[in-house]
């Protein structure tokens, strides 16, 4: 018998921490027409951490590099053949009521994309 409520409790404790360590997720998602980014935010104690990607789906050829600024993240990179580049892992203070916008710039053209919360 006793065995029987050791096991339910290490069970019980084991489900506990497991879902204790499960961080929330929140997703930005936006495009325009030649542009499509997907930006995630995890929520966590400290900084939340960041990832993501920035896909071309615009009819011209792909530019060979893009600017970009998205929240606490920027830089001026390489695109991949398949005109995406992925985010590098970073850090940020929005949270799932953050107003967040991606700005891209390329080939002496610029666009400002408004990216809402896609899912939680």
């Amino acid at each position: 018998m006793i065995i029987k409520k050791f096991r339910f409790l290490v069970i019980f404790l084991s489900l506990l921490l497991l879902s204790a360590c499960e961080g929330e997720t929140f997703i930005f998602y936006g495009e325009s027409d030649n542009w499509a980014v997907h930006y995630e935010v995890e929520k966590s104690d400290n900084c939340q951490p960041t990832s993501g990607y920035i896909k071309f789906i615009g009819k011209q050829p792909i530019p060979l590099n893009i600017e970009y600024a998205i929240s606490d993240s920027s830089g001026d990179v390489p695109l991949e053949d398949n005109g995406t580049f992925t985010l590098p892992n970073g850090c940020t203070n929005a949270t799932e009521d953050s107003k967040i916008e991606a700005i891209i710039k390329w080939d002496n053209q610029s666009e400002a994309i408004p990216l809402p919360i896609h899912s939680k």
